[in-house]
């Protein structure tokens, strides 16, 4: 009873946690796709819902020279999108809802690593591995985004925890929910699909070579894959609804160069979600013999070291590839601490354990902190300028931003329209704005504006000014002064 009040404190020590700035505008950091997965929820309540065919705001063609008129936006299946359109349709279209519904994810995250770590080690283990995963500053910043991945590492978990009850006592229940979490877990983004790696190895535990005779595992091999084989032959019908990709692999051939090791597992494991203070504890979880689960967690450690392999330039340029690890990593850190707060051994002193036990979490949590702090600022004027479209144009106004390739400023206006990646040389070119205005655009706003410039003199002397502020400037391309 007493491990119960403490998980239900953990989780409610997380849910405080990312409950922090939850209603801020969604111009936080990796807003730019945030923007795009609020963007489809947002459409399904503003055009009726097509989960086959999910619309962000953005009219600018996802591959040059390809045409993109239906905003069409299709990488994984938007079950994350719709259940956030579904929460708006009851409270109404606001960021803090679709940031519960991630928090919920993640809360219900910690509740299934917490009964996998118990499963292995026990209470302790699983307790501290709950603590871990709830306090850990970057895993909080990225348990209240709005983006797919929390709800996706839920599946996962799930799908480990009912292939482990499963495999331990053959229920057809546990194989249902199992085999459930696995279609959903792997129809979504490309990560899970190496956790068929420690997957694998739970399987081989139990059956060794007769897991061929197993007429089961046939059936979870195919029920598990069918949504993402129908996923990618639908998607692959509309590649203009597809985001480039291929330079996710290895642009730049960064893969095992100097750059990918210090980006990776300096700056990203050890500095990000670590805090450099977490690593012993880490190393030392890591280096503890197995005993229940034998190799279980390592066998999941390398799948996500071959999935950051596999994707090199995504990972190395996207801090949030690397979600997966903060989970597996909150495993090591409980193995870590258990050992040294609650293993009794001659050699060890035991104050000296507690003591490195407080001070290795204490500076990990701070120095994590520290360079996560700033991933919850918004963009300087962005939620002003959408502010200010969304009062003084119609609603049907298409807008042009001219801020970046980022969607951020786009999304907070409320409006369709085409963002700064329009062309390479967009938004510093007439030439390009004209062409956009012949499209149907209306307006022209941006937080970036140089009036010195030519393009500035331009825009100045051709287009009036709505509304202009020291953050923020906003034209109407509908009144053209040189008539």
């Amino acid at each position: 009873m007493k491990e119960k009040v403490i998980l239900i404190l953990i989780l409610i020590l997380g849910l405080v946690f990312r409950l922090y700035k939850i209603g801020i505008p969604l111009a936080d950091h990796h807003s730019w796709r945030q923007s795009d997965t609020a963007a489809v929820a947002r459409n399904f309540v503003k055009e009726g819902w097509n989960f086959l065919k999910p619309k962000i705001d953005n009219m600018t063609p996802l591959h040059p020279g390809t045409p993109n008129n239906e905003r069409l936006f299709l990488v994984e299946p938007p079950i994350y999108n719709s259940i956030v359109a579904g929460v708006y349709g009851l409270f109404g279209v606001e960021v803090k809802y679709a940031r519960l519904v991630t928090i919920f994810f993640s809360l219900t995250s910690l509740l299934f690593l917490y009964l996998i770590a118990t499963h292995f080690w026990g209470e302790k283990v699983g307790l501290l591995t709950a603590f871990f995963g709830a306090v850990l500053p970057y895993n909080i910043y990225y348990s209240r985004v709005v983006l797919p991945e929390a709800m996706i590492i839920c599946f996962s978990l799930a799908m480990f925890y009912f292939a482990i009850k499963w495999l331990a006592n053959g229920s057809t229940l546990y194989f249902v929910l199992f085999t459930l979490f696995s279609s959903l877990s792997f129809s979504q983004k490309t990560f899970p699909l190496f956790f068929l790696l420690p997957l694998a190895y739970l399987i081989w535990q139990k059956y060794g070579f007769n897991l061929f005779k197993e007429k089961k595992l046939y059936l979870w091999f195919l029920v598990a894959f069918v949504p993402f084989v129908l996923w990618r032959f639908w998607v692959g019908r509309f590649p203009e609804g597809i985001p480039a990709n291929l330079w996710l692999f290895n642009q730049g051939n960064i893969r095992f160069k100097g750059a990918f090791f210090y980006w990776i597992f300096a700056k990203r494991i050890g500095e990000l979600i670590l805090g450099y203070w977490g690593l012993p504890l880490v190393i030392l979880g890591l280096i503890l013999k197995p005993k229940k689960e034998g190799w279980f967690f390592h066998f999941w450690l390398l799948s996500l070291l071959i999935f950051t392999t596999v994707f090199a330039a995504g990972n190395v340029t996207h801090d949030y590839y690397q979600i997966p690890w903060a989970w597996v990593l909150s495993v090591f850190l409980a193995k870590g601490a258990n050992f040294l707060l609650f293993e009794k051994h001659e050699d060890f002193n035991r104050p000296l354990c507690i003591s490195s036990f407080i001070l290795c979490t204490a500076f990990a949590l701070a120095f994590s902190w520290f360079q996560v702090r700033d991933f919850y600022n918004i963009q300087s004027g962005v939620d002003l300028a959408g502010v200010a479209v969304d009062e003084l144009t119609s609603k049907d106004a298409l807008v042009l931003t001219g801020d970046s390739n980022d969607a951020t400023l786009l999304y907070n206006t409320n409006r369709w329209g085409w963002t700064g990646g329009y062309a390479s040389n967009y938004p510093n070119e007439p030439n390009v704005v004209e062409q956009v205005k012949q499209m149907g655009a209306s307006y022209y706003v941006t937080t970036k504006f140089d009036r010195n410039s030519e393009f500035g003199k331009y825009m100045l002397n051709k287009y009036p000014i709505v509304k202009e502020s020291d953050q923020f400037i906003l034209f109407s391309l509908k009144d053209d002064k040189g008539r």
